[in-house]
């Protein structure tokens, strides 16, 4: 029985049609949906790459200015569902997203973990396979079954 699922969101568009298609899967199994994004880099350095960086920031201004960042991607990610359906749980954690996923798996007792395929074609095999990805690493250390959504994917409801 699959009473909880965690969907890991890089706010991309694979990260995107992987929550939709565990958002359905919740509903239609009266799951809780647990989404989760991993913080992979210190908040000055996502500050200025995002352009939120200003001469006179102060640390705290940063951190605060990427926290609502992160909120607002959030809600962008589940914006157009009908939240009455199904119970989510969204939270930020740092780290490694190659241990933070699994271990916040096993923290929330996950049945299943949904989560993207972002490439497509022999060269991301390739890649995949030399230089491993996220997805890859999921697959190996989760303490539950993952489902992979390919990104050429569409849900038939």
């Amino acid at each position: 029985m699959i009473k909880t699922i965690l969907v890991p969101t890089d706010f991309s568009e694979h990260a995107q049609r992987s929550f939709e298609r565990a958002f359905d899967l919740a509903g239609e199994l009266g799951s809780k949906l647990y989404l989760l994004h991993v913080q992979t880099e210190s908040a000055l350095r996502t500050a200025i790459r995002e352009g939120l960086f200003g001469d006179s920031s102060t640390d705290e201004e940063l951190r605060e200015a990427v926290s609502q960042l992160i909120e607002e991607r959030f809600s962008k990610t589940m914006s157009g569902i009908d939240r009455s359906q199904v119970s989510i749980e969204h939270t930020s954690r740092r780290g490694d997203a190659d241990y933070v996923i699994p271990s916040y798996a096993e923290e929330i007792g996950a049945d299943l973990v949904v989560v993207g395929r972002r490439g497509a074609g022999l060269v991301s095999e390739m890649r995949a396979v030399v230089i491993g990805s996220v997805t890859e690493s999921i697959i190996k250390k989760s303490p539950c079954p993952v489902l992979v959504v390919r990104r050429e994917h569409f849900w038939k409801k």
